[in-house]
């Protein structure tokens, strides 16, 4: 019993045993500043738009687009099936103004969060927003890429300025989006996106402790 021990002692060590969850927050991030492991093609302007705040001593993304589009992105791989819940808080705090996700012209959100599902030339990606102007279950392709698949899961204005958090089955969005022909989806990351260049507008909101765990 002992020597089986030492041995699970040491594969865990190795980071050989499964992970229980994913775990990606800002708390050891500096305020102020663009947050550690994420990345963007956009750096110049990225630095711009996201910093890492703090409400007391919780520390998270605020995003502050000014007639702006910057999505950043952090990479991490794991397997749908293994791994099917996303949970997230975010915090609305200024809406594009005239904003409808639906039109190319008018695609701009407050707030939104990927899962990427693979890469560039050909990328395709869940986008969870929340819209201020479609109602909630709204599913759809993306104006700019049919890659893109658009589920609206929180909308209006009534819970603006206050944390949400929220709850999917990332499982069940990818099937209901792209079929049940893949028997082994691969995430590749997450990325966020609060954009108002479409609108020429502002678009203000706030992200913390985004948390992928296993089936039960």
């Amino acid at each position: 019993m002992k020597r089986l021990l030492i041995v699970i002692l040491i594969f865990c060590a190795q980071g050989l045993c499964a992970q229980s969850t994913i775990q990606i927050t800002f708390e050891n991030d500096e305020i102020g500043r663009f947050p550690s492991g994420w990345s963007s093609r956009d750096r110049k302007n990225s630095i711009r738009v996201y910093s890492v705040q703090a409400d007391g001593e919780k520390k998270f993304l605020h995003a502050d687009a000014q007639d702006a589009s910057v999505q950043i992105t952090y990479d991490r791989k794991w397997d749908i099936r293994d791994y099917p819940k996303l949970c997230w808080r975010w915090r609305a705090v200024i809406f594009p103004a005239g904003s409808n996700e639906q039109i190319k012209s008018a695609n701009d959100s407050v707030l939104g969060i990927y899962v990427l599902l693979s890469g560039l030339p050909f990328i395709t990606a869940i986008k969870y927003i929340w819209s201020e102007t479609l109602p909630i279950g709204t599913a759809f392709n993306s104006p700019h890429s049919s890659g893109t698949k658009i589920i609206v899961i929180r909308s209006g204005r009534a819970l603006a300025g206050t944390w949400v958090t929220e709850e999917r089955d990332m499982l069940s969005d990818y099937e209901r989006s792209f079929g049940k022909g893949d028997n082994h989806p691969v995430a590749h990351g997450i990325a966020i996106l609060t954009d108002s260049d479409n609108t020429h507008s502002r678009a203000v909101g706030d992200y913390a402790d985004i948390v992928i765990t296993p089936s039960k």
